[in-house]
C-alpha cells in the first residue's frame, strides 16, 4: 500500500524551499540594482572623503585604495565575494569595518522598529474593530481618522509630534534614546514614543483597513448566523472573527515593513536617533561606497526575510492558503 501520510509535509518542505529560493534570487536581484545606483551617485568619494584641499595623488591612492580603480563587474564580484563570506568592508568615512559601525545603528533602529510595529498592531486592531461598529457616528470618526493617517507624510507627522508634545508641551523628549546621565528602560521607552507614533500610524491604519474589510466580508456572509445558531458566545464569535481576518493582517504587515524601514529614514534622522536611517543619510552625504552598499543590503534583507515569514505564518495558520499552495 502506499503511505500518504507523508505527502503534505513533503509539500511543505517543497513550498519553504521555493520561497527560501525566491529569496535568495530577490536578494542578488536587490544586490545588484543596488550597486549600481551606489555607483551612480554624483560626485568624488574621494574628494568628499579628504576634502577640498587634498592633492590629486592623494585623491588617486584613496580611490585605488577603495577599488574604485577597477572596472565595474570586478568590483560587484569582489564586493559580493566579501558580503558571502562575512566581510561588509572598510568604512573610510568612519576609519574602521563596516560591521562596527553598522551593529549598533541596527540594534536602534530593530527597537525602533519592533516598538512601531506592535503600536501599528494595536491601533489597527481597534481602528479595525471601531469601523465595523454597529453605530454610525463611530464608523464614520473611525473613517476619517484612517483616511488622516494613511494621507499625512510620516516627516510631517514626526515635525507636529515633537513640536506639540516636546516643544510647545515638553511632555516627551525631542530626540536621542536616552536623556544625558539616564539608563534604563523607562527612560528608553519615554524617547521611543513619539518617533514610534510617527511611523506607526499609517501601517496600523493600513492594518485597520484590511481588518475593516475582513470583518466586513465575514458579516455578510452565512458564516456568523450559522455560528450564532451553533450557540457560540459573542466572546468566541469574537475570537473566530479575528482568527480569520489574522492572515490578511500579517500580510498587510509584513508589507508595511517596508514602509516603516522606508520612514525611518526620515524619523531617525528627525529625532536624531543613531539608527540604519541616520547611518544612510551620513553615508549618502560622504559617498562612502562600501557603508551605503552595506545598510542597504542589510535593509533589504531585512524587508526580505519579513515578507518571508509573513509569508510562511499564513501558510501555517490558515488551511484554505495550504491547500491553494501545497
Amino acid at each position: 500500500m502506499l503511505d500518504y501520510r507523508g505527502a503534505p509535509r513533503n509539500r511543505l518542505i517543497r513550498f519553504v524551499a521555493g520561497r527560501l529560493v525566491l529569496a535568495v534570487i530577490t536578494a542578488l536581484f536587490v544586490a545588484v540594482v543596488m550597486f549600481l545606483a551606489v555607483r551612480t551617485l554624483p560626485g568624488d568619494p574621494a574628494m568628499n572623503l579628504l576634502g577640498t584641499n587634498s592633492t590629486p595623488q592623494q585623491r588617486v591612492d584613496l580611490n585605488r585604495a577603495m577599488g574604485l580603480d577597477r572596472p565595474l563587474s570586478m568590483q560587484f564580484v569582489i564586493w559580493l565575494g566579501h558580503v558571502l563570506s562575512g566581510n561588509l568592508g572598510y568604512s573610510f568615512s568612519q576609519g574602521r569595518s563596516v560591521r562596527e559601525v553598522i551593529v549598533p545603528a541596527l540594534d536602534n533602529t530593530l527597537v525602533l522598529g519592533l516598538s512601531a510595529s506592535v503600536l501599528a498592531i494595536v491601533i489597527g486592531v481597534v481602528m479595525g474593530n471601531l469601523a465595523t461598529s454597529s453605530r454610525r457616528p463611530v464608523r464614520r470618526i473611525t473613517d476619517w481618522f484612517e483616511a488622516i493617517f494613511l494621507s499625512a507624510p510620516q516627516y510631517a507627522v514626526a515635525l507636529v509630534l515633537m513640536i506639540g508634545f516636546a516643544v510647545v508641551l515638553p511632555v516627551f523628549p525631542a530626540g536621542g534614546l536616552s536623556s544625558r546621565g539616564a539608563v534604563g528602560f523607562t527612560d528608553e521607552l519615554w524617547h521611543l514614543i513619539l518617533p514610534s507614533v510617527a511611523l506607526a500610524l499609517a501601517p496600523g491604519a493600513q492594518m485597520a483597513r484590511s481588518l475593516k474589510t475582513s470583518i466586513s466580508s465575514l458579516q455578510s456572509s452565512d458564516l456568523l448566523p450559522a455560528l450564532r445558531g451553533r450557540g457560540l458566545s459573542p466572546l468566541r464569535l469574537t475570537v473566530h472573527v479575528h482568527h480569520n481576518a489574522l492572515p490578511p493582517m500579517i500580510t498587510v504587515l509584513g508589507i508595511q515593513v517596508g514602509g516603516m524601514l522606508g520612514g525611518a529614514l526620515f524619523i531617525e534622522s528627525i529625532f536624531s536617533i543613531p539608527g540604519l536611517g541616520n547611518l544612510v543619510v551620513q553615508s549618502v552625504n560622504l559617498r562612502d561606497y562600501q557603508l551605503v552598499q552595506a545598510v542597504a543590503l542589510v535593509i533589504a534583507l531585512i524587508f526580505i526575510a519579513v515578507l518571508l515569514t509573513s509569508d510562511l505564518l499564513n501558510v501555517v495558520l490558515d488551511p484554505r492558503i495550504r491547500v491553494s499552495k501545497l
